[in-house]
């Protein structure tokens, strides 16, 4: 069964059973009815703040956590441009090592020194770049 089935098939359940159950007479009708429209506008505000909480800091500009004189920033203005994608070379890189004398492979005496080994080759990478028109 599908999400939107299921959600289909509960709302027609919960539908059938609110009609199911018999309506209360507890007295006048208008006796609570400013109370509950209290409780209708409250739970409205509270659910739209709920909801909108990050809407309005974006909008204004203010930070979440700065303090609230002085945090408004008016919005940038649009400029134009366009990105590019430009290749840069990474250079490698390299670090000298001690290498101890030894025998070779033609028993010959071979004295130390330093060698310099490549830790990282060079190579290209690619980097998107902001080129603004004026």
């Amino acid at each position: 069964m599908n999400k939107k089935s299921f959600l289909v098939f509960v709302f027609i359940a919960l539908f059938t059973v609110s009609l199911l159950s018999a309506p209360a007479q507890a007295g006048s009708a208008q006796r609570y009815r400013w109370e509950g429209v209290a409780i209708g506008i409250g739970a409205a505000i509270l659910g739209s703040a709920l909801l909108h909480h990050n809407r309005q800091d974006a909008y204004y500009g203010r930070h979440r956590h700065g303090s609230e004189y002085g945090s408004y920033h008016p919005r940038q203005r649009y400029r134009s441009g366009h990105w590019e994608v430009r290749k840069e070379w990474v250079p490698p890189t390299y670090r000298r090592v001690r290498n101890p004398g030894h025998y070779n492979q033609y028993d010959e005496w071979v004295p130390g020194g330093w060698i310099v080994i490549v830790d990282r080759p060079g190579y290209w990478t690619k980097t998107r770049v902001w080129v603004a028109h004026r």
